[in-house]
């Protein structure tokens, strides 16, 4: 009977979409999914406030990764796991990771840039698989004489998807984080200004409360900004009223796809998203539109709003659930894994 044993940060839905994936596609009879929070775990009241309070925010970071790894290696000692599937990992260890590695085949998936969580930057020296969804992160390894896979991001299928009878009453729609992304915020803002009769949402965090409470209190275009993330199901919802769902990369993506691609192609909504090479080439027949300056992303939106997307949508629909769900990346890390001489 496998074993799996999942441990991921506890965001998202990338956790329980990747459990499913080991239980209903991979046949695995017994699957632990464990949640760590970030920037401290747990992420409770008295990290919270010993965290936002610490003199030297990277040493109590540091020294909360400490205690926790005896945590860690209890649930592997109990769940005795055949395979160890990491999410990030930022708060595991490399001894932690060695001491997976002697009783079990372990992968690790980064789904941010790898600079952008340096603290697992030297994990694929500790896993028997390291997985990037960015090939910009590859070449990186290659470039110290290391080897990283290419695995793209999913949609979860079981979230994603279409919603029969679901009013497209929303024009043009943005999903995501603005408030850390100045990209984000330029093309946002240029197609706010391009279609100022159309009816546009911009839902996720552009002014956080956090950050400066008056600026949140007193924020312009609350009929556009909703200024609050929302859980996946209601994203999927949103998706499905959407007439056109614009998709804008962090500054950190180069040459890859966020989990945005497929899961807004996933849900049956057409998009228009930023082209870099590896978009280029899943998408040769224009079943998303992919601009690369403003004015072709203007463009592709007034298209979109003038036209019939519904053939493309369903066909980028078609490619997600052919080759880019959870299932289908999961198979291909135990077929990996399968092929270790352990």
């Amino acid at each position: 009977m496998p074993r799996a044993l999942i441990i991921g940060p506890d965001f998202y839905n990338f956790n329980d979409a990747v459990s499913r994936a080991f239980f209903y596609q991979a046949g695995y009879d017994d699957v632990r999914t464990v949640a760590y929070g970030t920037p401290v775990d747990p992420y409770d009241i008295g990290n919270k406030l010993g965290f936002k309070f610490a003199p030297d925010k990277e040493a109590y970071r540091v020294r909360n990764r400490q205690r926790r790894q005896g945590y860690y290696r209890d649930i592997f000692d109990v769940h005795k796991p055949d395979v160890v599937f990491i999410l990030n990992g930022e708060i595991l260890l490399p001894d932690t990771l060695d001491y997976f590695c002697s009783k079990a085949r372990v992968a690790l998936w980064c789904f941010d840039s790898v600079k952008h969580v340096p603290a697992i930057g030297n994990h694929i020296d500790h896993v028997d698989r390291f997985y990037c969804y960015d090939k910009g992160d590859i070449e990186y390894y290659a470039s110290l004489g290391k080897q990283a896979l290419f695995l793209p991001q999913a949609a979860d299928t079981a979230v994603y998807r279409p919603l029969p009878g679901a009013e497209k009453d929303i024009d043009i729609l943005f999903v995501g984080d603005v408030y850390h992304s100045p990209r984000r915020q330029k093309y946002i803002a240029g197609v706010i200004d391009a279609f100022p009769d159309k009816k546009i949402k911009i839902v996720g965090i552009y002014k956080p409360w956090y950050k400066n409470p008056l600026k949140a209190l007193l924020r312009e275009r609350r009929d556009i900004y909703t200024n609050r993330n929302v859980r996946p199901a209601e994203v999927n919802a949103l998706y499905n009223r959407a007439r056109v769902v614009l998709n804008i990369h962090n500054e950190q993506q180069t040459d890859g796809a966020n989990p945005k691609v497929f899961e807004i192609s996933a849900s049956g909504a057409y998009q228009v998203c930023d082209a870099n090479p590896y978009l280029q080439g899943l998408f040769p027949g224009g079943e998303i539109g992919l601009y690369d300056n403003m004015d072709r992303m203007i463009g592709l939106v007034k298209e979109a709003l003038e036209g019939d997307m519904s053939s493309r949508a369903a066909a980028a629909r078609d490619k997600v659930l052919e080759g880019h769900t959870f299932g289908t990346r999961i198979a291909k890390v135990i077929e990996d894994l399968n092929n270790i001489d352990k």
